[in-house]
């Protein structure tokens, strides 16, 4: 003896809702719990301690660092390689960005300079620029992840 279709397909279709209902409670956000949350600690700026470093493989004219219009360099450079400074920085979690301005005497080769970055229990990072007719005028982004 077969048992009913109609009354098979109802108890298939009644256990599939049973597991579709919790199933889909647990995958989809809910947009009301998650206006109530307050904002992550990680998309706060945290101020940390930071060590910069300059390295230059010909002394520079001239060389300015900033970061948010804030000049970072000592004036005058000492044209020692790798100047280093210490400072405090807010670190927000979509990063910082320098502002990098070097020139050369005429007659300098095309040279490197490098800017590495290390906050303090942070990974240090590090970005080569390459002059270009004894000068450099970039922006050099940093970001870590949290």
């Amino acid at each position: 003896m077969r048992g009913s279709p109609p009354l098979q397909l109802a108890i298939l279709l009644l256990g599939f809702f049973a597991l579709a209902v919790p199933l889909v409670q647990l995958t989809s956000a809910r947009p009301a719990a998650l206006a109530g949350r307050p904002a992550p600690a990680a998309e706060a700026a945290a101020t940390r301690a930071v060590l910069i470093r300059v390295r230059h493989a010909h002394n520079p004219a001239s060389l300015s660092l900033k970061l948010g219009g804030k000049e970072l360099l000592p004036q005058p450079n000492t044209g020692a390689s790798p100047l280093e400074i210490r400072t405090t920085i807010a670190i927000p979690a979509e990063g910082i960005e320098f502002s990098l301005h070097a020139t050369w005497p005429a007659g300098t080769p095309d040279t490197a300079l490098t800017l590495e970055v290390e906050p303090d229990a942070l990974d240090t990072q590090s970005q080569t620029l390459w002059s270009i007719d004894g000068r450099i005028d970039d922006t050099l982004a940093f970001a870590w992840k949290p």
